[in-house]
């Protein structure tokens, strides 16, 4: 197992966020707040992007599999949708994606990597498997 840890931090300026971990700091934003960054959602979509690119790189990598360029679209519909406690939440209700490649392999074995790569991406299985999420209670720093 592998821990990761971040620390998001509200910053002085509107609804900006700071996060960072291992020595890398991202801005969070809100449209209509300063517009300084991606709001968290777009975030999310960016990271199972991302999470896509990179295992898709290191799969073709360790198979010999052409691949001289990938990339991915993603869209997310977010809206309210009732689940399975009775509550009705706002959250991403589908989440769409086209990889996009240059590759002289078939297309047979370019399908075959893509879902090999889907189910290795471990941003894609959080979303879709879920997760359990834990509050470690809090702490008031007066």
């Amino acid at each position: 197992m592998t821990k990761y840890k971040v620390t998001a931090t509200k910053t002085t300026t509107g609804m900006q966020v700071s996060a960072g971990t291992r020595g890398f700091e991202i801005t969070f934003d809100e449209p209509g707040s300063t517009d300084t960054g991606m709001n968290p959602v777009e975030i999310l979509l960016t990271s199972f992007g991302a999470c896509q690119a990179i295992t898709a790189t290191a799969l073709a990598k360790k198979r010999n599999f052409d691949l001289r360029a990938f990339w991915v679209t993603v869209e997310g519909e977010l809206d309210r949708e009732d689940v399975a406690d009775g509550k009705n939440v706002r959250k991403y209700t589908e989440i769409h994606y086209q990889p996009h490649l240059r590759s002289d392999e078939s297309d047979e074995d370019i399908k075959k990597f893509l879902a090999d790569v889907a189910a290795k991406c471990p941003v894609e299985n959080t979303l879709i498997y879920g997760t359990k999420f834990v509050q470690d209670g809090y702490v008031n720093v007066k």
